[in-house]
Order: C-alpha cells, then sequence, then structure tokens
C-alpha cells in the first residue's frame, strides 16, 4: 500500500514537504537515427464510454474532498483524524457483521488454555509437546477466521487510501517553486517525431524545453509556479489536444497527480477523468510529497491513519461488541 499509496499544508509548521528534485539542468538523451516519424503504434482517438469506473471516481473525489475540506476548516490534519476515527469504527462494525464472533471467541479461549498448559506443566515434556501443537493449529485457525472479515476490507479500505493520498500525500506547487511534467506516449516514440506543445496558464511558467526519453517514450517539460493557480497545461500534438490540470498556491487541495487513458489505471489515479484512447498514455505533474504534523511528530499520513484507526478500533470493540 505504501507503494501504490504515495495533510496538505495551510501553515509551514503543519506539515513537512519533500519536493522533487528539478533545479539541475534537463538533458536531452540520445536516440539512434533512421526511425521513421511519428509514433510506430499509432492509435485511433475515441472518446471513452462514461463507466462505472468514471462514475464511481467522480463520486468518490467530490465526497472525500468535500469532508476532508470541512472537517479541516481550522486544520487541515484534523481531518485525518477525524476520516481515522470513523474508518476505525466502521471496520470495526464490518468485523462483527462478517466475522464468526463465537468461533474466535471459542479459539483465543483455547489458546489462552494451551499457554497455561505449557506455564503449569512445563516439566512434563509430552504435554509440552502436545501443548505446543495444539498452539500451532489454534493459531491457524485463529488466522483463518481472519480471512473473511479481511476479504470485505480490503477492497473498501484500499480505495479510500487511494483518495486519501490525494489529499494528504501531496500538496499543491507552492508559489516559485518547480515540477517536472511528463507526457507519456503509447506505442514507441520515434525520434524524430515532433515535439508536443505545452501550453501553460499565466501564473505557471514553462521553464525547459521538451525533454525526450525515447527508450520509454516519454517527454518532459520543468514548470514553475508564480502565482497561486487552479488550472490546466493544455498540449498540442499531431492535431490534437490532451489537458492536465495543475494547482499552486496554499491549503488543503485534492490534488491529481496523474492523469490516464485506461479504466484499470483510473482506478489507481483518481483524480481526473480519463483521457481519449489515442497516442499518449498518461501525463503526470510530480507535486511535492507531505508528512503530517500530529502530536509534535511528522510522519506519513498512512501511519497516522493506520495508528488512530486501529487505535480506535481497539478501544471501541467493547461497545461494538466484537472479538477479535
Amino acid at each position: 500500500l505504501l507503494a501504490v499509496l504515495n495533510v496538505l499544508s495551510s501553515t509551514p509548521a503543519l506539515v513537512k514537504r519533500h519536493a522533487p528534485r528539478t533545479n539541475g539542468p534537463l538533458t536531452h538523451f540520445a536516440s539512434p537515427r533512421g526511425e521513421k516519424s511519428g509514433l510506430a503504434d499509432e492509435r485511433a482517438l475515441a472518446p471513452p464510454a462514461e463507466t462505472f469506473v468514471d462514475i464511481f471516481n467522480a463520486l468518490l473525489r467530490n465526497l472525500v474532498g468535500g469532508f476532508l475540506a470541512a472537517a479541516g476548516v481550522l486544520d487541515p490534519a484534523a481531518g485525518l483524524v477525524v476520516m481515522s476515527l470513523l474508518a476505525g469504527m466502521a471496520m470495526l462494525w464490518v468485523f462483527g457483521k462478517t466475522s464468526d464472533q463465537e468461533a474466535i471467541a471459542r479459539t483465543k479461549k483455547l489458546l489462552q488454555a494451551y499457554l497455561l498448559e505449557l506455564r503449569l506443566f512445563g516439566d512434563d515434556l509430552g504435554i509440552v509437546w502436545q501443548a505446543q501443537k495444539n498452539l500451532f493449529t489454534g493459531n491457524v485457525r485463529y488466522v483463518g477466521l481472519m480471512l473473511k472479515p479481511a476479504l470485505y476490507l480490503t477492497i473498501p479500505l484500499l480505495v479510500l487510501l487511494i483518495h486519501l493520498d490525494a489529499y494528504y500525500g501531496r500538496s499543491p506547487l507552492r508559489v516559485g517553486e518547480a515540477a517536472v511534467v511528463t507526457l507519456k506516449v503509447n506505442g514507441r516514440l520515434a525520434s524524430n517525431a515532433p515535439a508536443p506543445v505545452l501550453t501553460a496558464p499565466p501564473e505557471i511558467a514553462v521553464e525547459t524545453a521538451p525533454v525526450r526519453v525515447i527508450a520509454s517514450g516519454e517527454i518532459s517539460w520543468r514548470i514553475r509556479a508564480t502565482k497561486p493557480v487552479d488550472g490546466e497545461l493544455r498540449f498540442a500534438w499531431l492535431g490534437k489536444e490532451w489537458t492536465k490540470s495543475v494547482v499552486a498556491g496554499e491549503g488543503p487541495r485534492y490534488v491529481s497527480g496523474r492523469r490516464v487513458t485506461g479504466a484499470w489505471d483510473a482506478l489507481w489515479y483518481p483524480g481526473e477523468s480519463r483521457f481519449a484512447a489515442g497516442e499518449v498514455h498518461s501525463i503526470e505533474v510530480r507535486y511535492p510529497f507531505v508528512e503530517i504534523d500530529l502530536f509534535g511528530l511528522r510522519l506519513h499520513w498512512l501511519i497516522w491513519f493506520f495508528v488512530i484507526s486501529m487505535v480506535s478500533a481497539y478501544l471501541l470493540k467493547g461497545r461494538f461488541k466484537v472479538v477479535f
């Protein structure tokens, strides 16, 4: 989840930012000669059908973004605390409804009995050996009882974490901060293909010419925010145009790091609607990472989420009458 998943700040003390390195020179990569112009594998441009994935992503973007913005009016980190508490209670409720509570309670009592057996009859090797075997089989049975609720929880929890990462994992560009924008093509990029033309809002300065990486089919620019903005980058290429959102300024935002084409990729990058199927595979803006400052500690938001949600679930298990 940490790999997939990589509070926006209203004050410098709230978060610790880790911006990508963008001050160094960008270098053109050498490419072989004699290749044909354009894409070696050009695809037809057709508008994507409005699928369940698109509707689902749009709904969750509005719900999660609106809730976190409302919960974090006074302190953006407060939204993470509230969401973690609610997630802990929701996981506890789902666990209680989908697990065999009687079997879990019975298995836990047996495991406690086997442990006592080891302590009371430690000088009897036969009893100790049997107790060890019973402990092993009892633990296997206990883990097996956890699998069903884990299956029910995994997918909704993963979807929630992906959307939370768009809010707490990255922050908008600060005024004066630079970032790298990368357009990745479908198929193979030929060395003498015309470069896309990037048009940015007046508040975003494009500092470099396009840099091509032939082997990976990527074209990159360095941009810099000169003023706060919530706008679009426009890429004109081969007679067509693609857009990518760009945000700069202070305050919490739902930040879309990458816009993609495929429905499967859209599950992992739900911040924007999908591209039409065509030459472009994805466009990415490398926003800076952030760490959440809570209780005097700066940690990745995912650590805070699991700590708060797990602690709240443990403390409330008696009220929910759940055994685990």
